[in-house]
């Protein structure tokens, strides 16, 4: 059996115990992961990679000690069960809990954390109690506008929109389908169909977003969905347009692939880790065209990534498929879990590659409308 290696994915860090499932860096590199509650109940949630790849609890005390299994208190002030980070250019991590865990919402444990990176501390927590979150709820990933933080909501499906300013939560396009799973989708991954403990097709709403460079226009698609889907930002934050004229507004956008993790550069080109073809590609802004970056055996569901400062696609690999929930119920993960970088100019930096990456890419996506 070959194995597909390029060496231009290169080998960050590693976590021999922890699953990750996103990355953010700050402009100086400090770099900080996700650590979901999918393996056990123990974990830090969110941690900071050390110089010598030591995983430090972020920011500390009791916010990385929550253990569902022994306590169910302070839900509100502990990270329950993180989803994802961000980082933003005024120097703060993000960090979404969703509030769930296994298939269970914990009542008031939902929320968006705000920590101030220059002196390490809890800044604000905004809770989406607000909302009555019903049974089935998870929050999922976030980006921030100038006054407006937007989150997917995977467990049932919708869009969750924060007033940064107010602390006012607004939960939107809940009954809309282009936030539901899409039947029958089934995706297949290293030979085999991912499917719930049961046996079943694994179903996954609402998941990855992208926030346009402007802030004028936000994407977002269910992880195993074909399409993205776009509406206005402006749109979004109007109180006075009711949940019928808002779904009105949502378009079907560029087409896309099932995703494991999505990002976006300043220029607004977007970057899809295709988990069924272990591949990394490149949007184009303007059209949507894909150009494939990277085909690796190495990249195992690429999650949510990272664009740095100095040019590189940071990648966890959360290695989702080999869990017993998308698994038939039996686990393959192979620890340590990894994390690569990529040069993200790689593709176009030699105008010997240039050739060949675009017949890979039409040939590739002629495939893929073929499926």
């Amino acid at each position: 059996m070959s194995v597909v290696a390029d060496d231009r994915l290169i080998e960050v860090a590693q976590s021999a115990e922890y699953q990750w499932n996103g990355v953010a860096l700050t402009n100086n590199n400090r770099m900080f992961v996700s650590l979901p509650r999918l393996l056990g109940d123990v974990t830090p949630s969110v941690a900071e990679i050390l110089s010598n790849n030591t995983l430090s609890p972020f920011p500390g005390g009791q916010w990385n000690t929550y253990n569902p299994a022994t306590s169910s208190e302070n839900v509100e002030n502990c990270f329950v069960n993180v989803n994802a980070v961000l980082t933003d250019s005024h120097n703060n991590l993000w960090v979404v809990d969703s509030g769930m865990i296994g298939n269970r919402t914990i009542v008031k444990a939902a929320k968006l954390v705000k920590i101030n990176l220059q002196n390490n501390t809890v800044e604000r927590v905004y809770s989406v109690s607000s909302l009555n979150p019903p049974q089935g709820f998870a929050l999922n990933d976030v980006r921030i506008g100038s006054h407006y933080a937007f989150l997917t909501e995977s467990g049932l499906g919708s869009v969750v929109i924060i007033n940064l300013q107010t602390g006012q939560v607004r939960r939107v396009l809940e009954n809309h389908p282009s936030t539901k799973f899409v039947d029958p989708t089934v995706v297949r991954m290293e030979g085999r169909p991912i499917l719930d403990e049961k046996g079943q097709p694994k179903t996954m709403h609402n998941n990855q977003l992208e926030l346009t460079p402007d802030g004028k226009t936000l994407f977002y698609k269910p992880p195993f969905g074909y399409n993205w889907f776009r509406v206005s930002t402006s749109d979004l934050t109007n109180e006075t347009m009711t949940e019928s004229e808002l779904g009105n507004k949502v378009l079907t956008s560029w087409k896309a692939m099932p995703t494991g993790g999505t990002t976006m550069d300043d220029k607004g080109n977007i970057y899809l880790m295709d988990i069924e073809r272990q591949t990394v590609w490149q949007q184009n802004s303007v059209d949507g065209s894909w150009t494939l970056l990277i085909h690796d055996d190495r990249i195992n569901w690429g999650d949510a990534s990272y664009v740095s400062t100095d040019g590189f696609l940071y990648i966890p690999m959360s290695q989702i498929n080999r869990l017993p929930g998308s698994n038939n119920g039996t686990s393959q993960v192979e620890k340590p879990f990894r994390m690569y970088k990529i040069k993200i100019n790689s593709a176009s930096s030699g105008t010997t590659n240039v050739p060949i990456l675009i017949l890979l890419s039409i040939s590739s996506f002629i495939i893929f409308l073929m499926q």
